[in-house]
């Protein structure tokens, strides 16, 4: 046990942005995995024909989206998670890249998804005008962001060290409607029905506190403490937006 614990050290000292998408062999990131997963089966209704996943990270949602689309590419800053994606995935292309200059012609895709990476970015508009710069005419584009209220509270820094800011409901709404054409935002909840009570375990830690241990204890006593999350407890509101722990934004170009 000793010896794992120190394996797990080293990892996470050395290569500490491992963390940053969801890992299935890594028990902490069950939920994680599960949330993920649920925003690409939200979404998958409207993909259509030529697809990028901008940060797509191990390459999860193709398994959802490529059954939608002629043609599919994931682009992630990540060489190590690329090379899972392309194991996992094999019929999908793959580039290394940035998201805010996209190695895309203009007018390449006819569905873009960005899921949790314009907090990560330090020119969020110039993110979007990239997106949308990549987008044919009548796009369908989708950016997913965590609500900053619950992800970081009052604190005027995202506690997450991986982000650069984090958005408000009335925040995120006003930057993609400078970009876009037409903007419906939708918050992402959990409905546990009866496992509720154990859930409160984790609600009410203040927020703070929760950012005092490292992202893997997080997230295994995350793990330990709630039931496991199913993709059916995902749900997605149009109201009640402040109490979402993450806004998906379903926008054309």
């Amino acid at each position: 046990m000793a010896a794992s614990l120190e394996n797990l050290f080293q990892m996470t000292r050395w290569w500490p942005e491992r963390w940053e998408a969801p890992e299935r062999d890594f028990i902490g990131h069950r939920d994680i995995v599960t949330r993920s997963l649920s925003r690409y089966h939200f979404v998958a209704p409207h993909i259509h024909d030529v697809l990028l996943d901008v940060g797509c990270g191990r390459g999860y949602g193709f398994e959802i989206l490529a059954p939608r689309s002629t043609s599919q590419v994931g682009i992630d800053i990540s060489r190590v998670f690329l090379g899972e994606a392309r194991d996992q995935c094999p019929a999908v292309s793959f580039a290394c890249g940035i998201g805010n200059a996209l190695p895309f012609a203009d007018s390449s895709f006819d569905s873009v998804i960005a899921f949790e990476v314009i907090e990560h970015i330090e020119d969020d508009l110039s993110f979007l005008k990239e997106l949308k710069r990549v987008a044919r005419q009548n796009a369908f584009i989708a950016v997913s962001t965590p609500n900053k209220l619950v992800s970081s509270g009052n604190s005027a820094k995202p506690l997450d060290p991986f982000h650069v800011r984090e958005y408000s409901e009335t925040e995120f709404c006003h930057l993609l409607r400078q970009t876009f054409s037409s903007v419906e935002v939708f918050g992402q909840h959990e409905h546990l029905d009866k496992l509720i009570s154990r859930n409160s375990l984790i609600d009410h830690i203040p927020t703070r506190w929760k950012y005092l241990l490292p992202h893997y204890f997080q997230a295994l006593l995350s793990v330990a403490l709630r039931p496991a999350l199913r993709l059916e407890d995902c749900r997605f509101r149009s109201e009640n937006l402040e109490q979402a722990h993450t806004f998906i934004a379903l926008c054309r170009r």
